[in-house]
């Protein structure tokens, strides 16, 4: 089953998106890939955003499905995280994992102003 997750650094109205996944983005899926588990395992916003990144390159190397970075473009038809099975959000030093329908917070790419 083809599942979507996106990734975020913040939340609400300063939550800054970092790249998404699309094919199996399960959590229990990302963890096993090395950059996936330090992304979940991350206690500071530079390596989460680091880890993330290497996430979205190495995804479809693993044969899991598609990553897409920032620079590519938000890459879903609707326009925030409420349709996206998973939402990873890196705040006070820890990340939260939660459904994508409980989340909306607009998207903001890394370089972009509110």
């Amino acid at each position: 089953m083809s599942t979507k997750a996106d990734f975020f650094d913040g939340s609400g109205d300063q939550a800054v998106w970092l790249g998404s996944l699309q094919g199996d983005a399960d959590p229990d899926i990302i963890r096993t890939v090395a950059c996936g588990r330090l992304a979940l395992d991350a206690i500071d916003p530079v390596t989460y955003a680091d880890a993330v990144t290497d996430l979205l390159d190495v995804w479809d190397d693993e044969d899991f499905g598609y990553g897409y970075h920032p620079r590519d473009g938000w890459p879903w038809l609707q326009p925030d995280s409420r349709h996206t099975d998973w939402v990873f959000i890196f705040t006070d030093g820890q990340v939260q994992i939660m459904a994508g329908r409980a989340w909306s917070a607009p998207r903001r790419s890394i370089g972009t102003t509110p």
